[in-house]
């Protein structure tokens, strides 16, 4: 009767042991997401992987009644660029501009095209060779070959990837008046990270390629970038920040005869800026004038 006794106490203490157990671990498993993962922080933003961009309408080339192409330099350095440079290490599902143009074209996402300062080529000819970039700008790396497909990956540590040195980015845009909606519109076209670095031989501009700006569109609106300090739930895709047009900028070049940029024609500080100014009145008063005649 007493060995009963203990058989029966043993097996009690086992249950009670593995109910308790089990009761731990699913309140542990509680506070795990669908992912994995215990939440850090609030969240502040709606899920955007399956978001895609607004649809821009390219206008018919009949209802283009006036145009005018002009390029862009975005300098990070200054205050309301710096959602484009940082956070210079990927954390809290943000990482800067040209951490996500690197990847995109390591993945062989997006097309990349030799840059010239006289014209853009976006041809099969002219896209970047990704290895040679690699070696011509001493990225680490290693590569991997499929067996069977026979194509080339390539493994690239974060802290490798040259964000930092990348501070400028170069702009191609486009405004025009569609007569057919009667609007007075501006289209990113193309743009291109600029590294800035000291090589021995002083402070160098090295442009790296130009990507079609509709190409980085769909998955621009699917990284998100924070947009203020005051605020850390205020926070905006990188597609939204450059359609709404919350950058700094600065013209250096307008589309004419000569194919000159404004320092061609321009060797003061002072005659740069009041050509950059004469090109941006001429375009508002040129809208002006649509609308008044």
């Amino acid at each position: 009767m007493k060995a009963y006794n203990r058989l029966f106490i043993l097996l009690v203490t086992f249950f009670i042991g593995i109910v308790t157990l089990n009761a731990q671990s699913s309140t542990q498993n509680d506070f795990f997401n669908e992912f994995g993962e215990i939440p850090s922080n609030l969240p502040t933003a709606y899920d955007l992987e399956d978001l895609e961009p607004i649809e821009f309408q390219n206008p018919r080339a009949d209802d283009i009644y006036w145009q005018k192409v002009v390029y862009r330099v975005i300098d990070l350095r200054e205050k309301m660029n710096y959602p484009l440079y940082y956070p210079e290490e990927p954390g809290n599902g943000r990482e800067s501009l040209f951490s996500v143009i690197f990847k995109l074209i390591k993945d062989k996402k997006v097309p990349a095209f030799n840059f010239e300062f006289n014209y853009e080529k976006f041809t099969k000819d002219n896209l970047v060779d990704f290895e040679e970039f690699l070696n011509k700008f001493e990225v680490i790396y290693k590569t991997q070959t499929d067996p069977v497909t026979k194509v080339k990956s390539y493994e690239i540590e974060e802290s490798d990837i040259p964000n930092r040195e990348v501070i400028k980015y170069f702009l191609k845009e486009v405004w025009f008046f569609d007569k057919n909606s009667s609007t007075f519109n501006v289209k990113i076209v193309s743009i291109a990270p600029v590294i800035v670095t000291d090589r021995g031989v002083g402070i160098q501009n090295f442009p790296l390629f130009w990507i079609p700006y509709d190409a980085l569109r769909p998955h621009f609106v699917q990284r998100e970038v924070m947009i203020t300090d005051k605020n850390n739930g205020a926070r905006m895709s990188f597609d939204d920040l450059f359609m709404k047009r919350r950058f700094a900028s600065n013209l250096y070049k307008e589309s004419n005869l000569q194919n000159r940029m404004i320092l061609d024609y321009n060797s003061t500080p002072e005659e740069v800026k009041r050509e950059q100014m004469r090109i941006k009145t001429d375009i508002l008063n040129q809208e002006q004038d649509l609308w008044e005649y």
